[in-house]
């Protein structure tokens, strides 16, 4: 299904275990350099400034054809503006399948253009000529961004494709009506709770590494939209604005003490989880969570100025990072300050092994007459023997 070289993507999992595993010095340099000799991966993947470069080259070589095209079909524009759409949309995954298969392009920042600007393209050209509600638009974006996240493993589709779901799921809850309108955070939390669950499962499986950093990046969209569901304002406006509640300003929703509960205490149970795993997914979340919380707070309680509050909040979060940061500079209960790299610690072992086994491989034997040492040289070029 997937687009990318199969071989090489798996030896560009291997070379990232080999560079991990030398992070934690587990093997030699000479071992990690001789893991990427017996284990190519010739992707064109250049560094993170070229990448952004090629991104906006192609997506503004694609602008100015899709122009040009308009322009030349502008007498049928107006009947046919979704068809032409369609049309480029498609143009722009061959193009894409083009660089990946002839060009060897991996995450280039090319193939990120044209799978984005392919998806947005089709989508355009469903959706303007016709009249679709919220349900139909997600389900159009799920199907859209589904398969560009299994054919081409697109981080962006990949969140896209999860927020698709959610949607489809909110629409379900409010066509019912009735009390499933009552219950749409609550669903919202179910799916995005099985949701991350199930991408951390899959995660943990080595068959599926070519889908990596998909599944890490809907474990932190789950994560969000988990707490933005049971978040006190979030659900309180939204509330209002969507059901026509009308709520006057001091006014709380039905059962509001269960959603401030739940947007104070989510954020410190990420973290809680994060320590007790070591799971810096869930610790990074949750500090950014943490600034939701005082958020929300000051605005339905006018506890003090915001830049006040914001400035101590702040503070003691700089206080108490310096202070665990002292705390740990030698491991305590299992627990470091020091950065590790642990993705792939499940390997180590096998990686070391890999690592002996081709350092250490007796190698071909050499047919006679070959073998290098004891020429001579002197003056202006060599002697005649080897």
């Amino acid at each position: 299904m997937i687009a990318y070289n199969k071989t090489w993507l798996q030896n560009k999992f291997i070379q990232e275990h080999s560079f991990t595993a030398l992070g934690e010095y587990y093997i030699t340099q000479e071992e990690q350099a001789a893991i990427k000799i017996a284990y190519p991966a010739p992707f064109y993947t250049p560094n993170l400034f070229i990448r952004i470069g090629l991104f906006l080259l192609t997506g503004i070589i694609m602008i100015f054809t899709f122009g040009l095209l308009a322009l030349i079909c502008l007498n049928i524009i107006e009947r046919a503006a979704g068809g032409l759409a369609v049309f480029f949309g498609m143009a722009s995954f061959a193009i894409l399948e083009y660089f990946i298969k002839i060009k060897k392009h991996f995450r280039s920042g090319v193939d990120d253009a044209l799978c984005s600007l392919g998806a947005v393209s089709v989508f355009s050209g469903i959706f303007l000529p016709s009249n679709m509600n919220g349900l139909s638009i997600c389900w159009v974006i799920f199907i859209i961004t589904l398969f560009c996240s299994l054919r081409y493993a697109d981080r962006l589709m990949a969140s896209g494709c999860m927020l698709a779901l959610l949607g489809i799921f909110f629409f379900t809850c409010t066509l019912i009506g009735g009390d499933f309108k009552a219950i749409v955070p609550f669903v919202i939390m179910v799916v995005s709770l099985i949701i991350y669950i199930t991408s951390k499962i899959l995660n943990d499986k080595t068959q599926f590494y070519t889908y990596g950093d998909c599944l890490q990046i809907i474990e932190i969209v789950s994560l969000i939209s988990l707490y933005l569901a049971g978040n006190y304002g979030i659900v309180r406006e939204l509330s209002n604005t969507m059901f026509d509640l009308r709520l006057a300003p001091a006014q709380s929703i039905p059962f509001g003490f269960v959603f401030w509960i739940l947007t104070v205490a989510l954020p410190l149970l990420y973290l809680a989880l994060g320590a007790i795993k070591r799971d810096l997914v869930l610790l990074r979340v949750g500090l950014v969570l943490v600034a939701a919380i005082v958020f929300t707070v000051r605005y339905y309680h006018d506890i003090l100025n915001i830049e006040v509050l914001v400035t101590i909040a702040g503070l003691v979060m700089i206080i108490f990072a310096w202070a665990l940061t002292r705390y740990l500079r030698f491991p305590k209960h299992g627990f470091s300050s020091r950065e590790r790299n642990t993705a792939y610690s499940q390997d180590k072992l096998s990686v070391e092994s890999l690592a002996l086994a081709e350092t250490f491989s007796p190698q071909p034997a050499l047919p006679p007459g070959t073998e290098f040492g004891g020429g001579s040289f002197g003056g202006g070029g060599a002697s005649g023997d080897f």
